[in-house]
């Protein structure tokens, strides 16, 4: 089959396309020309696009193909969030006690900081959260203050994932409590010749430890690295190298609990907050709120897609998966879920799909185009979900990680889809609004793909010619 279609792209290869102007009988000659001309070398492709107004298939090759989704896995996860949990779905972490406040401003009784697998708690939402315990009289706790982590176990990571992205902010320690999205940033700026460099870090902590071995403006030393000591699991920041200009990092925290609780803590003694012992613990039913943050499942949707945001997605599969395993949920609990849910939800044979994870950094996420523009195309139909979803990915040369991809006059704003790259493989896959006004979905998939931009670029390509669908 392959052969034979490489004679006839070869026979088509001898014809002069139009440049510009497209209609549906040229569609698949201009497709297979860009893949027998702009393939890279050693790399395969598979895809599908589906006419979602006139419900035709309008191309499909090697479709049926199992690849590595990447980061279009972050679709799955979604759109299962949203049809499971609900659009009106809140994240949340809260401070709770069965104590009572007393006339002399403590607190009698234990305070919990309970965790809700919220992936956007940032530094100022947790001071704020001891102000309210400020403007509820409380100076002291006469009590143990508790960190409660209890819905989820202590595995951090997904099965397939890679130990040597360990240090990388794209792939954090997951943990129901996760404030700066389980990292800090890393700031190192030159100061005299010869003298150490400043350091910063944020959010500004006790908790992390930095090492800096470097010098300003001393070339005696090689190139400035920043880094932690990640193989041992450990948080110390080593700062190593030259420092000749200003550079910045983002680094992943282990234990993403501890260093949120140990924020907790700290914010809690600038406020003049006082406590006892402090330890880990599961907070009592009946706990009345003293303070809560909360944020909606639309808009973790909105950042796990528009920015590929790993957490995120990993914060949504875990959630879903609490609806069968609410007391202490597993990745490997949360897959399952996932896998029936869309198998019975969606009528997808489970046979071509296999979830791992949310984001889709596992070495085992597996699906087919097919399996994706189907999905696309059953999103499509329940306009609830597909408002949602569509607003929510990334916009062709307009914003996300489709930004400075496809900003041309023809296809701006004309392709909202999901980006994915890991090593080996590079993905898109989403919804086309052509020139003649029709909406496709499609899925292209390319394996084999060490460098991505050849990769990118033949999808963009593809892209560009389904945008000019109906042109004059």
């Amino acid at each position: 089959m392959k052969l034979i279609r490489t004679i006839i792209v070869s026979l088509l290869l001898t014809v002069s396309l139009p440049a510009v102007s497209i209609d549906l009988d040229s569609l698949t000659e201009r497709i297979d020309q860009i893949i027998y001309e702009e393939l890279p070398e050693g790399t395969d492709i598979a895809l599908m696009v589906y006419d979602l107004t006139n419900d035709t298939t309008l191309y499909a090759y090697r479709e049926k193909i199992m690849c590595r989704p990447a980061s279009v896995q972050k679709v799955i996860t979604s759109v299962t969030a949203l049809s499971s949990l609900g659009s009106d779905y809140m994240f949340k972490t809260t401070l709770k006690t069965q104590g009572t406040i007393g006339n002399d401003s403590v607190l009698k009784g234990n305070l919990y900081l309970v965790g809700g697998l919220d992936p956007a708690l940032n530094e100022h939402e947790l001071r704020r959260m001891v102000g309210d315990l400020k403007k509820a009289g409380i100076n002291r706790i006469d009590g143990t203050l508790y960190a409660d982590v209890s819905i989820m176990d202590t595995m951090y990571w997904a099965t397939g994932w890679c130990w040597d992205d360990a240090p990388a902010s794209f792939q954090p320690y997951i943990s129901p409590l996760m404030v700066h999205q389980g990292f800090v940033g890393v700031e190192v700026k030159p100061t005299s010749k010869g003298k150490a460099p400043q350091v910063n870090i944020y959010p500004a902590n006790t908790h992390i430890k930095v090492v800096n071995k470097s010098l300003t403006l001393c070339d005696t030393l090689g190139p400035l690295t920043i880094t932690r000591d990640w193989m041992h699991n450990d948080n110390t920041i080593i700062i190593e190298g030259n420092c000749r200009r200003r550079q910045s990092t983002d680094l992943s925290v282990v234990g993403s609990a501890d260093f949120t609780f140990a924020l907790l803590r700290q914010y809690l003694d600038e406020a003049g907050i006082s406590y006892g012992k402090y330890d880990w613990g599961r907070c009592p039913v009946m706990g009345r709120e003293l303070s809560v943050v909360s944020h909606d499942l639309p808009s973790i949707v909105k950042e796990a897609l528009k920015e590929s945001n790993n957490l995120y997605a990993e914060a949504m599969f875990l959630q879903t998966g609490r609806l069968q395993y609410p007391r202490e949920i597993k990745f490997k609990d949360a897959a399952k879920y996932l896998q029936n849910f869309v198998s019975r939800k969606f009528g997808m044979f489970s046979a071509s799909f296999n979830i791992v994870d949310g984001s889709g950094l596992s070495m085992y996420d597996m699906c087919s185009p097919q399996f994706m523009v189907d999905m696309l195309s059953l999103i499509y139909k329940d306009q609830d979900l597909f408002k949602i979803m569509y607003k929510s990915l990334p916009i062709s040369g307009v914003d996300g990680t489709l930004k400075t991809r496809l900003g041309n006059k023809t296809t701006l704003n004309k392709v909202h889809a999901k980006t994915g790259s890991v090593t080996g493989s590079c993905t898109l896959a989403g919804y086309i609004h052509t020139a003649d006004g029709r909406d496709l979905a499609f899925c292209i998939m390319n394996e084999g793909a060490i460098k991505m931009p050849p990769s990118r670029s033949v999808q963009d390509k593809i892209c560009t010619v389904l945008c000019e669908i109906g042109l004059k």
